[in-house]
């Protein structure tokens, strides 16, 4: 039985990651199209450092990870500024969508 637990924490965990992963890498794609009407290009580098620390932070986990023998878990306040920039990130997408989609009218 905990050997199951601990395979569905090491599963849940690698789901996790590779999605901060995916919406970070998004992130970079948006910063380098994201035109200055939606952020500056001091607030793009701001948020380009941010996105390259949390992608260093996952980074940094899953060797973590590797090197534990045991199951681990990440608390949520590990988490919380990860979750705060892929939803800073979600809002860049929507602001980009909509300024790409005001261009092209």
């Amino acid at each position: 039985m905990n050997q199951e637990a601990n395979a569905l924490l090491e599963s849940l965990l690698d789901s996790l990651l590779n999605d901060f992963n995916h919406w970070f890498k998004r992130g970079q794609e948006l910063l380098a199209a994201c035109p200055d009407s939606v952020l500056t290009p001091d607030d793009r580098e701001a948020m380009g450092v941010r996105i390259d620390e949390g992608l260093k932070a996952i980074a940094a986990t899953r060797a973590l990870v590797s090197a534990t023998p045991a199951a681990m878990a990440i608390s949520m306040e590990a988490m919380t500024p990860w979750h705060q920039l892929v939803i800073e990130i979600w809002g860049l997408a929507a602001r980009v969508s909509e300024a790409n989609a005001k261009k092209s009218l």
